[in-house]
């Protein structure tokens, strides 16, 4: 698998017929398939972070992308934006190698840990970056830039650490300097190595790298291999892409037509495309691609909607229609990478608001000796102005067993949002009657006050997730 951004802005338009040739597969706009045998029929949520961003998950779980802390002001201020990394369920926020130049821009973590990028404004000046763990933080590399070069950006990192990116001496095209980056050799042209002049985007954990026009594995030139013309109508690219060991990949075409449109294609590395759904994306809405794994599954982002195509030839399918009922009235916006675990990098609305950051995680029901969260009630009330007064919530939940039976002493535990920065963690246990209550007072004028559990614990108990009710959110009127 591997991974680009996690979403492009594009936009939602009119779906257009599909394309089927001669080495072009066949593909429906967004069925509901049933998972075949060894693929998940129920994702569950394992949350991240809210008010954020995810741009990569690796073997580890860790996450990699933007978040902003919670600091009591609602909506009156702005938190600032850290680049972080979620590890082992710690926030660990990036350092900058380069002060004067910002934002921090990521591109990608690899299953050691190690995560590149850049640092700069695209289009001005930009140095690309390595961040390499160092106990429990990181210690940022900067990479620089070829000779005579000014202006470098990372777009990938293999499980060997090795970085590929583009040098230039000006803000414009990268086919003067795509390059290589190890710790031991430093940064060296791919050109000057045998491979093509353009740009890499997109790298396999092996280290075989997708460009525009040809794939290839690092440290063999004699492995570049040229791509086959797109299917007619369709333009050449790789803005968004991904690439496996083996060569087969996941890309957007383009159609030029009055407004350009992007669709969902895989690339068999013998030389075919498949056509994975019939659903544009133009400007107005996001897409993207999220892996391609050794098996072929591919995680994509189409018309703001996360999906799924499984592997060796499934075309694109709702994700959101595998995510457990439990999570009932959340939507499922963004789909991201795909790590060895099966677990998916994704994005969610939960309660009013999106930018909730979970991993998806396979999940099959418990059937005996369970913990199971069987009601949820919520309720709200606001202040009659503002200021003064609170923004005020209230949830009460029921745990039982599968069988229906109330469980006293059960753990639960559960978040509270509201539609900016809140995060409020709380923990309590169910009295004789199964139930246990949470209540949570802010600021008003935060919009919708979400909840949603993340455990309800019991010795000789699995808590299943894939039942029940384990969201809900309420509006706080006066």
């Amino acid at each position: 698998m591997r991974r680009t951004r996690m979403w492009r802005w594009a936009g939602a338009a009119i779906g257009l017929a599909l394309f089927t040739s001669a080495g072009i597969g066949t593909a429906a706009g967004a069925p509901t398939v049933s998972p075949a045998a060894g693929q998940p029929a129920t994702y569950v949520l394992d949350f991240v972070a809210t008010a954020a961003s995810g741009i990569d998950v690796n073997d580890l779980g860790d996450v990699i992308g933007t978040s902003r802390l919670d600091n009591g002001c609602g909506s009156t201020c702005l938190p600032p934006e850290d680049t972080v990394v979620w590890r082992s369920g710690q926030r660990i926020v990036l350092p900058n190698p380069t002060p004067s130049l910002t934002p921090i821009v990521l591109a990608d973590i690899n299953n050691n840990g190690w995560i590149t990028g850049y640092v700069g404004v695209p289009g001005l000046t930009t140095h690309a970056v390595v961040w390499k763990p160092s106990g429990t933080t990181y210690t940022a590399i900067d990479i620089g830039a070829l000779p005579g070069h000014t202006i470098s950006t990372a777009n990938a990192i293999d499980d060997l650490n090795r970085v590929v990116g583009c040098s230039t001496p000006s803000a414009s095209g990268c086919a003067s300097g795509p390059f290589l980056w190890t710790e031991a050799g430093g940064i060296v042209s791919l050109t000057s190595l045998g491979f093509p002049a353009e740009a890499p985007c997109g790298m396999s954990p092996g280290g075989t790298v997708a460009t525009s026009g040809y794939w290839y594995r690092l440290g063999d030139p004699g492995s570049v291999t040229s791509m086959p013309p797109p299917p007619p109508g369709f333009g050449a690219g790789c803005t968004t892409a991904a690439i496996n060991d083996a060569g087969d990949q996941a890309r957007f075409l383009g159609i030029p037509l009055p407004e350009f449109l992007d669709y969902p294609f895989r690339f068999h590395h013998e030389g075919t495309w498949q056509q994975l759904s019939s659903i544009p994306t133009g400007h107005l809405s996001s897409a993207g691609v999220g892996s391609i794994n050794a098996a072929g599954d591919i995680t994509l982002t189409v018309a703001g909607a996360g999906m799924i195509a499984y592997g060796p030839d499934g075309v694109a399918q709702s994700l959101s229609a595998l995510v457990a009922p439990s999570y009932g009235g959340s939507v499922l916006t963004g789909s991201g990478p795909m790590n060895a675990s099966g677990q998916i990098l994704a994005e969610m609305i939960i309660g009013q608001s999106g930018r909730r950051i979970v991993r998806l995680v396979p999940a099959t029901p418990c059937a005996a000796s369970c913990t199971r969260v069987t009601s949820m009630v919520m309720q709200g009330k606001g202040p009659g102005s503002c200021p003064p007064g609170q923004a005020q919530a209230k949830v009460t939940l029921t745990v039982t067993s599968e069988t229906g039976a109330v469980l006293s002493g059960a753990r639960v535990t559960g978040h509270f949002f509201d539609d900016y920065w809140l995060d409020q963690i709380v923990t309590g246990r169910t009295n004789t009657l199964g139930q246990v209550s949470f209540k949570h007072a802010g600021p008003c004028g935060v919009g919708a006050i979400a909840f949603l559990v993340t455990a309800a614990s019991m010795t000789g108990r699995t808590f299943d997730e894939t039942t029940g009710i384990l969201t809900k959110y309420v509006i706080p009127l006066p």
